[in-house]
């Protein structure tokens, strides 16, 4: 395991006013001064993620918050990433009608390529073995996949992606399980009904147009791979999801509620049928 980061003074030197920041279905976040804290969900896969990320700094990553240690609450502390993110999930809304239109301009995806690109290389040598993960590990493992870059995760400036927030879910596994969730959210792999409620075009041409904008900036010259891995991204998602509302858990009811959980399926559904055209584009 590897040591925990403490804050210089100079790092913790902080107003105390405590910003409520949006986004997190589950957890409280704050900003203080240029640090948002948030409560570790288990200290040991604070660590692993902590590490992590002073790892792919080091490595030349800049796209990412630097993790600072813990504050006196147990709270984690990371730097505050400057920027704008996508306005955040709203229960019952995945289909992205919320979102600034930015998010579906097609520069967005290259330069999203470029940057998960540039952060798997810099996490494809961290030791990860021994480890403790929020999510489990899958095989082959080729780099630290980040696992849930969506819009609200994403940090803007002047409408390009530049850097990712939320970490806790990072966990080894194959580049093609980040591609395949970009993909499916991104480009976005969505029936033409929920892609029209949206104001975006229609048709599985434009999507496979994108989608190889996307696998271009990557580097990569196949995506029949990276569609089956997002398929069973959003698969997990949505057992995760159904799970939730059993519980009772008042996000995932809410979302239920609106008929999100059903526009998700309907998603993944449309993905499996249409995933030979959508590679082949």
């Amino acid at each position: 395991m590897g040591q925990l980061i403490y804050p210089s003074t100079g790092e913790e030197a902080l107003d105390d006013l405590e910003i409520a920041l949006s986004g997190g279905s589950h957890s409280k976040v704050v900003r203080i001064g240029q640090t948002v804290r948030r409560l570790s969900r288990d200290r040991a896969i604070s660590v692993s993620v902590f590490d992590l990320l002073t790892h792919i700094g080091q490595a030349g990553f800049s796209g990412a918050p630097r993790a600072l240690g813990f504050d006196d609450q147990g709270r984690e502390i990371l730097s505050f990433v400057e920027g704008e993110v996508a306005a955040p999930l709203r229960p019952g809304q995945l289909g992205g009608g919320d979102l600034p239109h930015h998010v579906w301009h097609d520069d967005v995806l290259v330069h999203l390529g470029k940057l998960i690109r540039s952060y798997h290389d810099a996490a494809a040598n961290f030791p990860w073995e021994g480890r403790t993960w929020l999510l489990e590990t899958r095989q082959p493992v080729e780099t630290i996949c980040h696992n849930e870059v969506f819009p609200w995760n994403t940090v803007f400036r002047d409408g390009v992606p530049v850097a990712f927030i939320d970490w806790d879910t990072a966990a080894p596994g194959p580049r093609a399980c980040d591609l395949g969730l970009i993909a499916c959210v991104w480009v976005p792999f969505w029936p033409d009904a929920v892609c029209q409620l949206a104001g975006l075009p229609t048709g599985v041409a434009e999507k496979a147009r994108r989608f190889r904008l996307l696998l271009d900036a990557y580097g990569l010259e196949s995506g029949v791979d990276v569609i089956q891995a997002g398929i069973e991204r959003m698969q997990g998602l949505l057992d995760h999801v159904r799970r939730l509302v059993t519980e009772g858990s008042e996000w995932e009811v809410e979302m239920d509620r609106r008929g999100a959980v059903d526009e998700l399926a309907g998603n993944i559904r449309w993905t499996e049928e249409h995933a030979a055209a959508l590679a082949g584009g």
